[in-house]
């Protein structure tokens, strides 16, 4: 298995990276100079998530399954389709923050979902950003 890049903060999406709105971490912008190279060698399966079901379809199971992972809500934007989640690590209780973003898809009763995880300690996650984003989306998938 190969080494995860050192980098805490891992997006599906360069051009537009989900943003913080409340309670940002605190370096709240998304270094893409730093983090693309990184996160496009070292996970090059996180993209944002299309679904064919519309946004507020899919929100509603967004909010779902941060529910059901005992995220705590920092924010929610329901007219934006958007959620502020904080996971904390089982083991070291360290706190993440996870955005989710329900866009309108490509084609009409279309969703794409863009997903940022980043932890608020370290220079590294062990790879534990990017894992959070591919469980929630194959659970998403589901």
């Amino acid at each position: 298995m190969a080494r995860a890049p050192l980098i805490n903060d891992i997006t599906t999406d360069f051009q537009r990276p989900p943003v913080y709105w409340v309670k940002p971490p605190k370096r709240p912008e998304y270094n893409a100079a730093k983090y693309r190279k990184p996160t496009e060698e070292g996970y090059p399966d996180l993209k944002n998530l299309a679904l064919d079901f519309p946004p507020d379809v899919v929100y509603s199971r967004v909010q779902a399954l941060v529910a059901a992972r005992g995220w705590r809500i920092a924010a929610r934007d329901e007219a934006a389709f958007r959620i502020h989640a904080v996971a904390i690590t089982p083991l070291m209780r360290f706190r993440d923050d996870v955005l989710v973003e329900v866009r309108p898809g490509a084609r009409p009763g279309t969703s794409e979902v863009a997903m940022r995880s980043k932890s608020r300690l370290g220079r590294g996650d062990f790879g534990a950003n990017a894992k959070r984003i591919r469980t929630f989306f194959a659970d998403l998938q589901r």
